[in-house]
């Protein structure tokens, strides 16, 4: 492909859209030094320190007398029957059944009945 072939191609670009492509590649340029301007304006401070919290005694330094670390809580051992405390933890106690005012308690029903 020759010199004169890629000006013929060029040729039979429409100028709407020869127009529509310098302007893209005008805007990016501006955007791309614009970027390259405002990077070198840019100030990036490094993290400052933390302070920490609180004052605290060097190591191998007890506290006075009077302050006692606290207690760790004991781990209660696991039940034999998990199925049973699940099924306890899942299912209603009979006294929490949601009632309407009027009924009895003594009919409370599986599911809910139609209408006469």
């Amino acid at each position: 492909m020759l010199i004169n072939d890629v000006a013929a191609l060029l040729m039979r670009v429409p100028p709407m859209l020869a127009a529509s492509w310098g302007a893209w590649f005008a805007v990016g340029l501006a955007l791309s030094i614009w970027q390259r301007k405002e990077r070198s304006r840019l100030v990036v401070h490094a993290p400052s320190p933390r302070q920490k919290s609180g004052v605290r005694p060097p190591s191998g330094v007890r506290p006075p007398s009077g302050v006692r670390a606290p207690r760790p809580k004991p781990v209660v051992a696991a039940s034999s029957d998990a199925f049973g405390e699940m099924e306890a933890l899942l299912e209603p106690a009979p006294a929490t059944v949601h009632r309407r005012p009027g009924d009895d308690g003594a009919a409370i029903l599986a599911a809910p009945q139609s209408l006469p």
